[in-house]
């Protein structure tokens, strides 16, 4: 069959799902986020970028694939996805799927750390319906995020799993590719593959899957992963995955899925030998968590070389789960007086919209964030602040981390409180690429400190312009501290919640998801 011919379907759904965030990711949600595209929409907000769906669509049009792209759902980690969005979304995929029968090959974009309300194994299941429609011989090949959450149900439903090898996620673009034209080879009929699983009892391992520091863990494996697939060319791809530690589900936590060709002792043996390098590893640390008090400190400090002082909310970031209106830092800095200080961002819709009611260069009094969680949120704090700057909230980044997709705050605006400016967003929004602040005037550059809502994914665009980059821990829902949370789901013993967790065979560990 010439390449011309071949049918792909292609869809997307990603979403990483905090088990003790209290805010739901409805439809609503999605809407408001603009996360939901559709038909031509897609192809229009992905093309040409270096993203997942960047790639798909280059390789398409190289190869020559009629592809069909009905959806893609995204939006902002939080709580779990309700039963009722991911059914509006299933049903989509299902019902195109199914008019658009037979195909001669489907690829999926998901993110790995989706939970759904009712269900154990939410990429489990969209799996298991896909593969339901389109039988047992035609190839499924999947992408995932470093952090995904990944059960046996992939191993057992995909052909091809391939994953983001980077954090900041800097490949998301190259590991589609990867899947895209091992999916050719599959339809081709030059490769026939399989998946080979492997876990631990364990989570909070592989430092979160960083990378960018050059040390580590996360580098360590991957480095190790590349030499097997050197060494073996029945071993067509390996997909590591960190996991994603606040989601409550059974196989929560690092695993290895190696997609092959033919010896699938081999490939078991190289998922087993993987992930024990991530359990002899799961304690080592690239990063430390500061206290806000010890933050206040460096950043009363004078500067020593060029650049901002870098300081990662890490708690309350979005990217996260976290609320994105936790007030905890920005009160201590305004009482600390501390000069060319920018807080990226509170969010509160109600002060965006009396900031814009007021308009520029007027004085308003705001009970600012501090409102979507009693804990984890800090207190609504009463401010003067003057209006600065109002922006459409969009930007499109141009730093190494999703390059050229959009990112969305929503109405929002610039705001000066005692000398500290603060970007205050209709939405909730991790801060990743510079474009954010450029939009509201800011030249991330030029100013002394830079408070970022952030975990890691700002790292590849802030960190090269920076003098120093440390951690807050603000007292959000992001919390390092896992005992405070109430696993039912996960797998006991796990490390590093029991003391009596060791390490199991991992092909007969891995059995259950």
């Amino acid at each position: 069959m010439m390449s011309e011919s071949l049918k792909v379907f292609c869809a997307g759904l990603m979403h990483e799902s905090h088990s003790f965030c209290p805010i739901p990711a409805d439809l609503a949600t999605f809407k408001s986020t603009g996360g939901i595209l559709v038909g031509d929409e897609v192809r229009s907000e992905f093309h040409g970028t270096r993203s997942e769906l960047g790639a798909i669509f280059d390789l398409s049009d190289r190869l020559g694939w009629s592809l069909l792209h009905p959806l893609f759902a995204h939006t902002v980690p939080s709580g779990p996805v309700t039963a009722e969005a991911f059914e509006y979304f299933s049903a989509i995929i299902e019902k195109e799927l199914v008019s658009n029968l037979p195909v001669d090959g489907v690829i999926l974009v998901l993110h790995g750390a989706m939970l759904v309300d009712g269900l154990d194994d939410a990429e489990g299941e969209l799996l298991r319906r896909v593969r339901a429609l389109i039988g047992p011989e035609t190839p499924i090949a999947v992408t995932f995020d470093l952090h995904g959450n990944i059960g046996t149900a992939v191993a057992e439903q995909a052909n091809i799993v391939s994953s983001y090898r980077t954090t900041p996620h800097v490949d998301q673009y190259e590991a589609a590719l990867r899947a895209g034209e091992l999916l050719q080879r599959t339809m081709a009929g030059e490769i026939n593959p399989r998946v080979a699983y492997a876990q631990l009892p364990m989570f909070d391992a592989l430092d979160m899957g960083r990378t960018i520091a050059g040390h580590g863990p996360m580098g360590g494996i991957n480095r190790l992963a590349a030499q097997e697939i050197e060494n073996h060319p029945s071993i067509l791809d390996i997909a590591i995955h960190a996991g994603f530690d606040w989601a409550d589900k059974y196989s929560t936590g690092p695993s290895v899925l190696v997609t092959y060709d033919g010896d699938e002792t081999l490939a078991q043996s190289v998922a087993d030998q993987l992930i024990e390098y991530a359990w002899q590893t799961k304690a080592e640390k690239t990063v430390d968590m500061l206290g806000i008090d010890e933050v206040i400190r460096i950043a009363r400090e004078p500067a020593t070389s060029k650049g901002p002082l870098l300081i990662g909310d890490f708690t309350d970031c979005p990217g996260g789960a976290g609320m994105g209106d936790n007030t905890n830092m920005l009160k201590a800095l305004i009482e600390a007086r501390i000069e060319g200080v920018v807080v990226a961002s509170i969010a509160d819709p109600a002060a965006v919209e009396k900031c814009l009611a007021a308009g520029v260069n007027t004085i308003v009094e705001l009970e600012l964030g501090g409102r979507l969680h009693a804990v984890y949120s800090g207190s609504p704090l009463h401010v003067t602040a003057r209006v600065l700057t109002v922006s459409d909230g969009v930007a499109f980044r141009a730093g190494p981390y999703f390059t050229g997709t959009r990112t969305y705050f929503g109405p929002s605006c610039l705001v000066d409180i005692e000398g500290v400016r603060v970007i205050i967003a209709t939405e909730r929004e991790q801060i990743d690429d510079r474009a954010q602040l450029r939009i509201f005037g800011i030249d991330p550059d030029e100013e002394n400190i830079l408070v970022c809502k952030a975990v890691n994914h700002f790292r590849a665009d802030f960190e090269p312009i920076s003098r120093r980059l440390i951690y807050v821990d603000s007292g959000g829902v992001v919390s390092r501290n896992f005992k405070q949370f109430a696993y039912r789901k996960i797998r006991r013993p796990i490390w590093p919640l029991d003391a009596d967790a060791r390490a199991e065979n991992p092909a007969s560990e891995a059995r259950r998801a």
